[in-house]
């Protein structure tokens, strides 16, 4: 097949058509950049939150390639093998591009880990990873935190919110989410317009390290094969989906909510004591 842009012979076919490598990279830097600077996040300190796999990994490579003011901060989660393994890779990838790095090891830090819990493991991950990844970038002067939720995230994200009923969620489906507290650091989403098999391939080209390992606890849930046999057969639809999810989010309802300071540790909350304080206080 022939590229759609220059017309010369690829084996690439990303975007919903075929592309040489040379301009998929193009077309794919095009659209991170497009939204790192509707959001003019070129003055801003940026912390990414990093993971190990694919998605946080370029973004990581994507910035600090292109002379943003970025460091890395990774949370071990004590997971084996995939923490430490992940780990090396984040320490060795922000060494190579020159770029400080923050590491949590939850268990030395706070005395627990996601183990540590009986019940839905990815939940209690979440509540970790929201409050450090705020409360760690803050202390150390991030403006902003980027995090490598992608295009084909988001779709899941919103289909999810719409069957399960929770519609003020999906007015959180954009590329930028603002601040709320003084506290609570703005969020930037770089690869909202780009999805899961782009993200892959750029790294491939590229050769940007991320580790292949998935989280033990995580459960497959097929919604991402679905968007793509869609896209089979009408093309880039995953493109025209999230630019309507993006459109519509400030039509659904408002989280009404005031937040305050948990009485424990100060961070942002909307209770007296906020989630991840609960968790701790179930360890004692």
């Amino acid at each position: 097949m022939k590229c759609k842009i220059c017309g010369k012979e690829t084996t690439i076919h990303a975007f919903g058509m075929p592309l040489c490598k040379d301009d998929f990279v193009r077309l794919f830097e095009r659209r991170v950049e497009r939204i790192l600077k509707k959001y003019k996040m070129r003055d801003k300190k940026i912390a990414v939150a990093l993971s190990g796999g694919k998605d946080s990994m370029v973004v990581l490579h994507y910035l600090a390639t292109h002379d943003y003011d970025v460091f890395g901060y990774f949370i071990d989660l004590d997971i084996p093998p995939i923490s430490e393994i992940s780990k090396n890779i984040v320490m060795k990838s922000c060494k190579e591009y020159s770029i400080p790095l923050v590491i949590t090891n939850l268990r030395k830090e706070y005395g627990f880990t996601v183990a540590d819990f009986r019940g839905k493991s990815c939940s209690i991950c979440g509540t970790i990873k929201r409050y450090l990844i705020n409360k760690v970038p803050r202390e150390e002067g991030a403006e902003v935190v980027a995090t490598g939720h992608n295009m084909d995230d988001f779709i899941e994200f919103f289909f999810k919110n719409m069957l399960g009923k929770n519609y003020v969620w999906n007015r959180n489906m954009v590329p930028y989410l603002p601040s709320e507290h003084p506290k609570l650091l703005p969020r930037i989403r770089p690869l909202y317009l780009v999805g899961d098999l782009e993200t892959k391939l750029y790294a491939d080209i590229l050769g940007v390290k991320y580790s292949p390992e998935k989280c033990p606890f995580a459960k497959f849930s097929g919604w991402k094969e679905i968007f793509y046999d869609i896209e089979k057969k009408k093309r880039n639809f995953r493109h025209e989906m999230i630019r309507s999810i993006w459109e519509m989010a400030e039509f659904f309802p408002e989280y009404d909510v005031e937040l305050k300071e948990c009485k424990i540790c100060g961070e942002p909350t909307s209770r007296e004591i906020c989630s991840f304080c609960t968790l701790k206080n179930k360890i004692k």
